[in-house]
């Protein structure tokens, strides 16, 4: 086979080395963490603060609030009776007669303080749950952050490539005009280019709809920016404690909790009705037309039924089912806690091994190119090598976000970012 002439084996090198560059761009500065990767804090919690659900999360609050003060104030209110009758006696005298009462229901054996417990706890219950519709809120927001990371790498990437197959393209038309090239190269650097270009057009539409749902869903957030990714920091931390960091301060388990603990109360509370409210009555009656005048009080007090006793067994058996539930939420949080923190560990192995990948890549596309200068191979099988050692960087810078995004995701559960709470300054 005839050899190349030295031209294309420069313009080759150079394509080629691109790979290599992009390599240096995936293992980046060794300094940062994922953190650096993410929006600004502040503008992060507006963002969180305007969604429709965080403010109706709010709302849930007032609500709790004034139920608080219902529960406090109790159900039952003064009831003025008032009334007025003319007695007639046969063949005798008309009285004018009135009557004035003053009655209400009142709780005891402890029912008021009982009432004011589970109206503290539901405004536990509903601050809680602000802060898990918080949280998962910041999941979502991450995850959307980083799927427009990814395909804003992935369009810097083919942009490169679309770059470097214009200039061979170039260079490739003008030998075969000059008579030193076959016009089957000329053939295969045009498919190359518009392989390339095919390539960039479908990661531009997919970085144009990550942006816009970004932008849609959070408004106020700017447009993810990356010049180069930072390393990992978790491949040398164990599972374990990174699980536990995550589970120190668990938003799901707390309203769990605070759940079951509301539905206990509730069935304390319910298991009070045994005894029935007694209803306290003054009364003052002048009769015959004020010759004869009464005060006296009255008490009455309802027979318990076996409707109190159903209503007593419904609260016991919500209170049983909401343990059930926090036992099953405790399972939950810790498999998924372990899931995190595992990915978090294992993913560095795993982009360390996509990048040794492509690095074996770039070496074997190396070897190709002295095969090409030797006269050995075509240009096609030049080119092949050089897609596969793209393809490897591809999955190796990919790998890479996969495990930033795993420590971010760590980071946000173990609540060491974006926390409900006001950052301290």
């Amino acid at each position: 086979m005839k050899a190349r002439p030295h031209w294309m084996a420069g313009l080759l090198l150079t394509v080629l080395g691109s790979v290599g560059g992009m390599g240096g761009t995936a293992q980046a500065a060794a300094g940062g963490s994922a953190l650096s990767l993410l929006p600004p804090e502040l503008q992060v919690r507006q963002a969180l603060a305007d969604l429709p659900q965080l403010r109706a999360s709010v709302l849930d609050g007032d609500l709790a609030r004034a139920d608080q003060k219902r529960l406090a104030a109790g159900q039952y209110e003064w009831t003025l009776r008032a009334g007025h009758g003319q007695r007639n006696i046969v063949g005798g005298e008309r009285f004018q007669e009135q009557e004035v009462g003053l009655e209400r229901t009142l709780r005891w054996f402890g029912k008021a303080g009982q009432d004011e417990s589970i109206g503290a706890q539901s405004v536990a219950l509903a601050t809680t749950r602000r802060a898990d519709s918080w949280h998962e809120a910041g999941r979502v927001l991450l995850a959307d952050w980083f799927t427009g990371l990814r395909e804003q790498v992935a369009v810097a990437r083919w942009r490169e490539q679309l770059t470097l197959a214009d200039e061979l393209l170039r260079s490739v038309a003008q030998r075969v005009k000059a008579g030193d090239a076959a016009r089957l190269d000329l053939l295969q650097a045009q498919g190359e280019r518009g392989r390339v270009q095919a390539q960039l057009q479908q990661a531009e539409l997919r970085l144009e709809q990550a942006l816009g749902q970004l932008q849609q869903a959070y408004r106020g957030l700017p447009v993810p920016a990356v010049t180069e990714l930072p390393l990992p920091q978790y491949g040398a931390v164990s599972v374990d404690s990174l699980q536990q960091q995550i589970l120190a301060d668990n938003h799901e388990l707390e309203l769990a909790q605070a759940g079951a603990t509301l539905a206990h109360l509730r069935a304390q509370r319910q298991a009070s009705e045994r005894m029935p409210d007694p209803t306290l009555a003054v009364r003052a009656l002048r009769e015959r037309a004020g010759q004869e005048r009464l005060i006296g009080i009255t008490l009455s007090i309802p027979l318990p039924g076996a409707a109190r006793s159903a209503e007593r067994d419904a609260a016991v058996a919500r209170a049983s089912m909401a343990r059930e539930q926090q036992a099953l939420v405790e399972r939950k949080v810790q498999g998924d806690a372990l899931r995190a923190a595992t990915e978090a560990v294992r993913s560095v192995a795993l982009w360390q091994t996509q990048q040794a990948l492509a690095q074996q890549a770039q070496e074997q596309a190396s070897l190709m190119l002295r095969a090409y200068r030797a006269g050995e191979i075509s240009l096609a099988d030049a080119l092949t090598s050089r897609r596969l050692a793209l393809d490897a960087l591809l999955a190796a810078q990919g790998a890479q976000l996969d495990a930033l995004q795993a420590e971010a995701r760590v980071r946000l559960d173990a609540h060491q970012i974006w926390s409900i709470d006001e950052p301290q300054h």
